[in-house]
């Protein structure tokens, strides 16, 4: 019986101190996988000054000085590499699929704001059974 894919969301949650960075990072994906979707809550008060991106990266390193490894997902299309808010909810749908098993997401953090700011991010994929992925 040939197994299904399944959907599964990853959550970030985390802090970052004013004219900081911080990069939360996924626990390993085992299997080949799509993204699907990106939904960030941005609290009143963050003014459009945090910066956030996403990231498909091979290793679990979480820089705080700098961008992380890896693919940065927003930057096939758009001129931002990252999205912003205030008071609101950024939801998403946006696939990436990624064929190589052993990869992880990322969720980078910028605060330009003299303030802390909460990070507050899911990230929905789709992960396919071994069968899926061609042999090469």
């Amino acid at each position: 019986m040939a197994q299904k894919s399944r959907l599964v969301t990853a959550s970030f949650h985390g802090t970052v101190a004013a004219h900081s960075r911080i990069t939360l990072v996924s626990n390993k994906i085992d299997l080949p996988f799509s993204t699907k979707r990106i939904r960030a809550a941005f609290a009143p008060g963050t003014d459009r000054l945090l910066r956030l991106s996403f990231w498909i990266s091979p290793d679990p390193s979480a820089p705080t000085t700098d961008y992380p490894t890896g693919a940065n997902i927003l930057t096939q299309l758009g001129p931002q590499h990252y999205i912003v808010g205030d008071d609101n909810t950024v939801d998403f749908q946006h696939e990436i699929g990624v064929e190589v098993a052993g990869k992880y997401l990322k969720v980078h953090a910028e605060n330009l704001d003299t303030e802390v700011h909460t990070i507050d991010v899911q990230i929905t994929v789709e992960i396919f059974p071994w069968e899926k992925v061609e042999k090469k």
